[in-house]
């Protein structure tokens, strides 16, 4: 379970990363100046998630997980070479699936309340930021990039499980 957890320290530090590449290369015109100002405000809502993470795990070691670095090199690819919107696509199927209740409580109850305060925080806030994400605006020329981004992201995590 806590290799787990390690697993989405990884995964929350690169996306707090990729969106802060993203949030540069956006312009401040048309709907990349909404986009700009969506990933501005996500990024403000997951600021310390990792550091609170960290804590959770205590003294577990986080070791190197490939498929964190598959996700991010995948997602950096896209954002820096096609275009930042693919970035939602990643998003959507990260916090698209919450992280189930049941799952939070196994955790809590295996490793103690501490380890399950971050679980728990994106247990409540996921359903909430998938409605969010919906509702960015993304021209219909790059509807199809964020749904292959979503699919291919929920393919890689579904082949780490």
């Amino acid at each position: 379970m806590l290799d787990h957890l390690a697993f989405f320290y990884q995964v929350i530090i690169a996306s707090e990363l990729l969106l802060d590449e993203a949030i540069f290369l956006l312009s401040d015109e048309g709907f990349e100046k909404d986009l700009k100002a969506f990933y501005v405000k996500h990024l403000e809502d997951e600021k310390g998630h990792a550091a609170w993470l960290k804590e959770d795990l205590g003294a577990h070691p986080i070791n190197l997980h490939f498929g964190a670095a598959q996700l991010a090199g995948m997602a950096g690819y896209l954002v820096r070479h096609v275009h930042p919107v693919a970035l939602l696509g990643y998003m959507k199927a990260l916090e698209g699936h919450p992280i189930p209740i049941e799952y939070v409580e196994a955790v809590e109850q295996a490793h103690g309340k501490q380890a399950g305060r971050t679980l728990r925080l994106h247990a409540v806030e996921d359903p909430h930021h998938i409605r969010e994400l919906e509702a960015v605006y993304v021209p219909d020329e790059w509807v199809p990039l964020v749904e292959s981004t979503r699919l291919q992201t929920r393919k890689l995590i579904e082949g780490l499980s």
